[in-house]
């Protein structure tokens, strides 16, 4: 899969982080050390670089993590839970924050579900070079690029068709 340094959780110092406070970026590594940490305030850190001036248009909304990582959590447990002992799940800690241009975009809960309990996706997902193909947009500095390219790919859209028909299922 993908190689990426693995961070350990700032709170507990025990286990490797899995995730990253939206606010400051420390990393941790479930709920109980996420909730630790919220105990008290933190700040966003100042960014280094100055980021262009985006139109009002195209205006970015962040995504907040803490509203997703229960949700997330839950999804992650019912689909280790109903994978065999024998091959655990990999797990990829986030590199960098989400931005959606629109909320809308956001997927709900039902539709995160149906996505992580779905055979014909997780069949999908056993496919290394698909693993792959999705490594290299999540590294990429240019996802946007990576993700264009690879909807070229006719094995790449037809698992994007999967989970877009999962989504509206749930619906």
């Amino acid at each position: 899969m993908c190689p990426r340094a693995a961070q350990t959780c700032e709170i507990c110092k025990k286990v490797v982080s899995k995730y990253k406070c939206p606010s400051c970026l420390v990393p941790y590594c479930s709920l109980a050390c996420f909730k630790i940490h919220k105990e008290t305030p933190c700040a966003k850190p100042s960014s280094t670089e100055e980021k262009p001036a985006a139109s009002p248009a195209k205006e970015e909304v962040p995504v907040e993590r803490p509203v997703h990582v229960e949700e997330a959590n839950d999804v992650v447990e019912k689909t280790e839970n109903k994978a065999s002992a024998a091959s655990p799940a990999k797990e990829i800690p986030v590199a960098r924050p989400i931005h959606v241009e629109e909320e809308k975009y956001v997927l709900e809960k039902t539709q995160l579900e149906a996505i992580a309990s779905s055979s014909e996706i997780r069949e999908a997902l056993k496919d290394e070079a698909l693993q792959k193909l999705i490594c290299n947009i999540d590294s990429s500095s240019n996802p946007v690029q990576e993700l264009d390219e690879a909807m070229g790919l006719e094995a790449f859209r037809e698992f994007t068709d999967k989970i877009l028909s999962n989504i509206s299922k749930s619906k």
